[in-house]
């Protein structure tokens, strides 16, 4: 057998990650400034669009904090991986970022909740 190496190296997804995270947020703003358009939804769609275009930068942001925490510097002999405060730092950004990409997701959608309920025919009159 040969030597055994990674299937994937770090570099890779470390570039897929940036990648996709561009990528995620042209395609968000693109989405709502086209229904922005198509709707005549204006600025609601924009900056929901926005807000979900938003999540690809911050995970890149996320990224390459926890790429930095877990890192291993043979000259030093700091290794993240095995360090408490770094899961305990790691599940707060979880918790903190997840409760404010909710509530502030919740009232975007629901600013503009009454004016879609309004468009929606009944179904109970004739």
């Amino acid at each position: 057998m040969g030597e055994m190496r990674e299937i994937v190296d770090i570099r890779t997804v470390d570039t897929a990650i940036k990648l996709s995270g561009a990528v995620w947020l042209g395609a968000c703003l693109l989405t709502g400034a086209l229904s922005a358009v198509a709707r005549r939804q204006g600025l609601g769609a924009l900056l929901k669009g926005a807000f979900l275009g938003s999540i690809g930068p911050v995970v890149v942001g996320l990224w390459l904090l926890y790429s930095w925490m877990t890192r291993y510097d043979p000259q030093t002999g700091y290794l993240g991986l095995d360090k408490v405060w770094v899961l305990a730092v790691n599940a707060v950004l979880f918790i903190v970022v997840g409760a404010a990409y909710g509530s502030l997701g919740g009232r975007l959608w629901a600013r503009g909740a009454p004016q879609e309920a309004e468009q929606v025919p009944d179904a109970n009159t004739s």
